[in-house]
C-alpha cells in the first residue's frame, strides 16, 4: 500500500518517540499498521491522507503508553545502558552527532504525550493547521505549546550535557 509504504519512515519515527528498545517498536509499529488497516474504511476523501495517518500513529503511541504504564511497566523503557548500547551499536562516521542525537531523543521521552506529539510533528515539517489537526487544537494553542515544549526540550538538552 502506497500510503504505507510512503510514510514508513515518518511511522517509526513516532514509534522511536513513544518507545525506546527494539522490542517495543516492533510491537507499537505493528499496533500502527493494524489500526490504520482497521480504520481504512472510515478514510473519507475530504481528509488529508497523511494527517489522518499521523492522527492514528500518535493516537495509538499515546494509548500504547498508557496501556504499558497501567501494566505496571516503565512508560518510557530507556536507562543509561540501553542508551550507550545504542550509541555504541550505530557504526557512524560522526559519533558527536550519532550522540547527540540520541541526547535528543532522550530529552524528547522526557515530555508529556502532547509535547511528544508536537515535537514529532514539527520534525516532520508539519504546519500549524496541520499539528492542530492530528491533534485536535486550535492551531493558535499549537503554536504556544510548541514553543513551550521546544522550551522545555531546550532546556532537558542543556541539563544532559
Amino acid at each position: 500500500m502506497d500510503l504505507i509504504s510512503g510514510n514508513r519512515p515518518r511511522i517509526l519515527k513516532v514509534c522511536r518517540v513513544y518507545a525506546w528498545n527494539v522490542a517495543d517498536r516492533d510491537d507499537l509499529y505493528q499496533e500502527i499498521l493494524f489500526q490504520i488497516w482497521r480504520a481504512l474504511p472510515g478514510l473519507k476523501q475530504d481528509i488529508h491522507a497523511n494527517t489522518w495517518l499521523y492522527r492514528i500513529a500518535i493516537n495509538t503511541s499515546i494509548s500504547f503508553v498508557r496501556k504499558r504504564a497501567a501494566r505496571g511497566g516503565p512508560a518510557v523503557p530507556l536507562d543509561h545502558e540501553q542508551l550507550t548500547h545504542h550509541i555504541e551499536s550505530r557504526q557512524t562516521h560522526d559519533d558527536g552527532a550519532e550522540e547527540q542525537l540520541a541526547r535528543l531523543y532522550d530529552a524528547i521521552a522526557q515530555l508529556n504525550e502532547v509535547e511528544k506529539a508536537l515535537v514529532t510533528l514539527f520534525l516532520e515539517d508539519c504546519s500549524y493547521e496541520q499539528m492542530a489537526e492530528v491533534l485536535g487544537l486550535g492551531a493558535s494553542n499549537v503554536g504556544v505549546m510548541l514553543h513551550r515544549a521546544k522550551r522545555k526540550l531546550s532546556t532537558l538538552m542543556k541539563e544532559s550535557s
